[in-house]
C-alpha cells in the first residue's frame, strides 16, 4: 500500500501548495496513486510476497484498494459543498 501512498501523499502535498481547493487537490492524489507502478515490482511484503516473481505484470492489490480509497474520498469531500 505504501507504493501508492508515497505518490499520492507528494501529490497532495504539491496539490495543496498550489492552491487549489481540498477536493481538487483529492482528485490529484487519486490520480497519481502509484497502485499501476506496482506491477512491474516483485513484491516483498505482504500477501504478494508469497508470488514473487509470478506477481509481474498485476498491479499489488493493496495499492489498488489505496487508489478505491482516494478516489471515495475525494467524491465525497467534493459532494460536501453541494449538500
Amino acid at each position: 500500500m505504501l507504493d501508492a501512498l508515497l505518490p499520492a501523499a507528494e501529490a497532495f502535498q504539491e496539490a495543496v501548495h498550489s492552491g487549489p481547493s481540498v477536493s481538487e487537490a483529492l482528485r490529484a492524489v487519486a490520480a497519481a496513486a502509484g497502485a499501476r507502478a506496482t506491477s512491474d515490482m516483485i513484491p516483498r511484503r505482504g500477501r504478494s510476497s508469497y508470488l514473487g516473481v509470478r506477481a509481474l505484470g498485476h498491479p499489488d492489490p493493496g495499492a489498488e484498494a489505496v487508489v478505491v480509497w482516494l478516489g471515495a474520498t475525494s467524491h465525497i469531500v467534493a459532494n460536501l459543498g453541494s449538500s
